[in-house]
This record gives C-alpha cells, structure tokens and sequence, in this order.
C-alpha cells in the first residue's frame, strides 16, 4: 500500500504568488510545493534564460584548465578528450570536440568499452593515447576517482585535466586541474550540473580566455547539452532546467543531422519532447555503449553527411532493438530471484553471463516494483560487473562506499553506482550491505510515497488549465510531473485494453460530469475496482490529440 502525502496548502501564500506572477493560486501552489517562495525566484522558474547561467568561472579550476587546453593549441600539441560511455559522457565529449576542433586544436577523442574496460581511465588506454602522440588527456563526466591511473599518466610524462560531476573522493588524482562543480563551496546552482552540463561551462570559459564572441557556436551545443543532462537524471531545475528548455527548442529544429536522423530512426515525426527523449531517443544512444561501442553514438551526433547520420542511427536502432531483447531475459531471471531476498532493506541478485550493459536497467525496474535500492551483478568471464540504483532518501553511493575494499573498481553517486567485484567477494558484499542497509535505512523509508500537489474538483479539470500546467515542465529529478487527487468519484466504466490487458481505462463521475482516465501498465488494477463503488484517483495531467481534437487526459497513479 503507497501512502499518500498531500502537501502543506497554503492559500495566502499561493494567492500572493499567484497575484505576482499572473498564474492560478493552483499553479502557484505547485511552485510553492518545489520550494519557490519568492516571486523573483520563481519567475527564473517559469522563464528560463540563457542570460540567467551563472559565471562558468565560478567552478574551480576552470580557468587554469583552459590556459592548459590553449597551451596545447599554441604548441601545437595533440589533445584526446576521454568520455564515459553513457549518453552524459557521450553528450560531453561531443561538445569538446567540437569546441576543441572549432578552435583549431588537434583533437581525438577515446571512449573505453564498457565491457572490455569498464569505468573512467584505465592504464591500457592511458599507455595507447600516449603512443599515439598525445601530450594531454580531457576527461568528461569520469576522472575524479582515477588516482592511481592518473598517476600513473603522470609518471609517463602524459598531463591529464579531469573534467566530471560526480562525487569527490577522500583523495583526488594528481591531474594538472581538476574542473567539478562539486568544489564549489556553498550552495551554487552549477553543483548539480551533468557531465555535459560541465562539458559546456568549459567550452564557454574557452572561448571567453581566447576573447572569442561566438554566440552562435555556444547556441549550437545546447541540444545535446540537453540530451546528456535528461539522459543522466540530474535535478532538472535551476542551470539544469535552463539548459534543457533552450536545448530542446534546438533539438526540435533538429540542425544537427544526428538528432535529426535518430528521430526518424526512432518513428519521431513531430515534436519532441523530454519523454521522447527519455524513451527513445537516450535508450538508442546508451545501446552502442551497452552493447557495441560508445564511439557509434559519438560518431552520429558529430555527422557532417546525411547518410554517414542515417546509417549510425540505423545500427544505433538495430542495436537498441536487440538490448531490449537480452534485458526481458535478464528481467525475468532477475524478478525471480528477487522473491528470494524481497524482505531484506536492498534487494541485491546476480547471475552468470548477465550482459553488463543491460543491468542497469533492469535494477531500475527491481527498485520501481519494491520499493527498495537494488543492486544487480552480472558475472561474465570470472568478473561480476554490478549496477545499483536507489529509491529516494537512501544513498546507495555511500552504502556501497563501506563495502569500497571488496571492489575491483567503483564509482556513482547519491541514486546509482556501479562496481566490479570478484565473484567469490559477492556473498560477503550480500551480508555486508545488508548490515549497513539496517544501520541507515528505517523501515518508513521504504513505504512508498506519493505527493500530492494538490486537490482538484473535476469542474476544475479544462483544457485551459492543462495547458498553463505547460509552464512548469519539462519534468525530471527534483521537478516532478504534479499529482493531483480528486474525491468520491463513482466507477461508471472500467476496461483492460492494450496488449494483454496491460492498461486501465476508467470512465467516472462526481454526478455533474464524467472524465476518462487511463491508466498504463496498471491494468492489473482491474481486479479491485467495482462498478458504482466511490474512489480517491490520484493522477497526472496532459494534452491528448485526437483526429485533430484536443482534450485534457487523466493520467492515473494510484485509486483507492
């Protein structure tokens, strides 16, 4: 059973904001509900501008890391930019690229192989970069836990600037400079930048340190700025949500033949949106990476030609299709053994010959049918490669940083993590975490919540104000899609439709009207409900077209 939690209502408030910003007391509830109590606040909120980035130079480091990137310009030194694998790291190196190239830098860029490599800087690569003429490695979205790979770079005469995100460790690598917002003392809004969200301050601190005013080339980075901060789960407020909404103004022009091509690949004919993203767009793009190589999607969305674009976005589709094939195996082995451990604080199953690019996903799918932090490992070649995600509340980084001595390899942060183990270290990770899980997690935090923004009468319920609600996405970590509650509603119609009955359609009525409601992948609901019995819905808001016609869709979360 889910507990619902409405929020604090506060009318006086709400109605004060809503005087100020000319929206409704219910959209000024919502941004109330998000922390936004000034109007000045809330307005950067509702209006996101580029004007309202802050100073690149604010992030440490940032400076010396850019005469370094022009040193090499002046000597005419080779630079390989080193990306993760992820659609962040991918998204980053892209932007590096082609601000290096722009400006006339000799530039490669390398991207280890997830399965063959794994995670960050490895002594292997750092060797090859260096015997093929680099003077100076740029990590993007990876680096700051590679101390000991980056010393050895250093001890073979090799300079390496570590650009990344994630958390930082007790003891960071001796990099020539290392440009991560999480140095930033205090609260900043750049603390919660993606690794292409930094990618880009970098960019921009490049071209300002040369005294280059090129707007236009900046602009032209956002969409996949875009695409690597909604594809990595960052909180999509502040700079975040800034970078979105003006990267997806450019994302839908689609200039880039990459996103342009992947779009068609992927049956997108209108416009795109961050769903689209979420679920079409990023999956395609994270497949080379899980399952081929990175460099493919790296290689799309830098396309000069339409057909060298149409034909990545082909095989990155090919690729995608054959993913979701191995994750339904994996999913249904997973959920299995799951029943086995369903009572411990985090949900922790392995399995031979699990493809390390696809547990991810599935660990995701343990949280969202538990409730609890997962953590997958999949044992290939004598190696367990493991994935974890957690729920709200619970930081699965620092459950499994106690266990950091079992590990071959480990990195992540606060929501997912990712290791490689030997497989006889597994049982005692399994007893290890669990004991932690006891120490820091409670039982409450394990009661799935929903919050409820607000009440909603069903009168209340207009295309109009589905459409004001348009003000407040895109939605993502820390800006959520706003739920709604509505009362004593009478079932007057219920079906199960789609494949297998796998979707709820209701149709009710508070005795003055009757809505429709949908609800995906609830369909197994069916079995609780009865006709002309009164219920509470709890749901979400949005436009449904059909045959040219407009209305407003009740998306259902949970009815009781």
């Amino acid at each position: 059973m889910k507990k619902w939690q409405i929020y604090r209502q506060d009318q006086q408030l709400s109605s004060q904001l809503a005087s100020e910003l000319k929206v409704s007391p219910i959209v000024a509830q919502i941004l109330l509900n998000r922390g936004f109590k000034a109007a000045k606040d809330a307005e950067i909120f509702l209006k996101p501008k580029l004007a309202y980035l802050k100073d690149p130079f604010d992030i440490p480091n940032i400076q010396k890391a850019a005469e370094r990137i022009i040193l090499a310009k002046e000597r005419g030194e080779k630079v390989t930019i080193y990306g993760d694998y992820d659609v962040d790291g991918v998204t980053g190196t892209v932007i590096l690229y082609e601000a290096l190239t722009h400006l006339g830098i000799k530039t490669e860029y390398y991207i280890p192989h997830r399965y063959g490599e794994g995670y960050s800087l490895n002594f292997e690569a750092i060797k090859r970069i260096k015997e093929n003429g680099t003077k100076l490695i740029l990590t993007v979205d990876c680096g700051i836990a590679s101390l000991i790979e980056i010393e050895y770079a250093d001890s073979i005469g090799l300079e390496v600037i570590v650009t990344d995100h994630h958390n930082l460790p007790q003891k960071l690598p001796p990099a020539i400079a290392i440009v991560n917002p999480k140095m930033i003392e205090g609260e900043h809004p750049s603390k919660h930048l993606s690794g292409a969200g930094v990618a880009f301050k970098f960019a921009w601190v490049l071209l300002r340190t040369l005294g280059i005013k090129e707007n236009d080339f900046l602009m032209s980075l956002l969409d996949v700025v875009a695409l690597g901060t909604i594809a990595d789960v960052v909180p999509l407020t502040y700079e975040n949500r800034i970078l979105t909404v003006c990267g997806m103004t450019l994302i839908n022009e689609k200039k880039r033949l990459g996103i342009k091509a992947l779009a068609e690949a992927a049956g997108l004919k209108n416009g795109i949106s961050v769903t689209n993203v979420n679920f079409a767009l990023a999956p395609r793009l994270n497949a080379a990476g899980r399952l081929e190589h990175a460099a493919i999607a790296v290689k799309l969305l830098i396309a000069k030609e339409p057909a060298a674009a149409e034909a990545a976005a082909k095989m990155l589709s090919e690729i995608n299709s054959r993913r979701q094939g191995i994750g339904q195996d994996i999913q249904e082995d997973a959920f299995e053994k799951a029943k086995l451990v369903e009572d411990k604080r985090v949900i922790i199953v392995s399995g031979e010959n699990w493809h390390p690019g696809v547990i991810g996903i599935v660990a995701s799918r343990v949280v969202d049918t538990y409730s609890k932090p997962a953590v997958l490992i999949g044992i290939n070649e004598g190696v367990g490669r493991g994935s974890a995600r957690s729920i709200n509340g619970v930081n699965i980084f620092s459950i499994l940083d106690s266990c950091r001595d079992l590990f071959l390899d480990f990195g992540g942060h606060e929501g997912a993590a990712g290791f490689a183990i030997k497989p006889e270290n597994i049982p005692e990770l399994m007893k290890r975490i669990e004991e932690k899980a006891i120490e820091e997690i409670n039982e409450e935090a394990l009661i799935p919540k929903i919050k409820i923004d607000t009440e909603l009468a069903s009168s209340q319920i207009t295309l109009s104000f589905v459409k004001e609600l348009e003000a407040l996405s895109p939605y993502g970590q820390g800006n959520t899609n706003p739920i709604f509650m509505t009362r004593n509603m009478m079932l007057k119609d219920l079906r199960q439709v789609g494949n297998e009955g796998a979707h709820l359609k209701l149709k009710l009525s508070d005795g003055h009207g009757e809505v429709d409601v949908i609800g995906f992948r609830l369909g197994s609901m069916a079995k609780g409900l009865k006709l002309n019995n009164p219920y509470n819905i709890l749901y979400n808001l949005e436009t449904n077209e059909w045959n040219g016609m407009e209305s407003a869709q009740l998306n259902l979360i949970d009815i009781r």
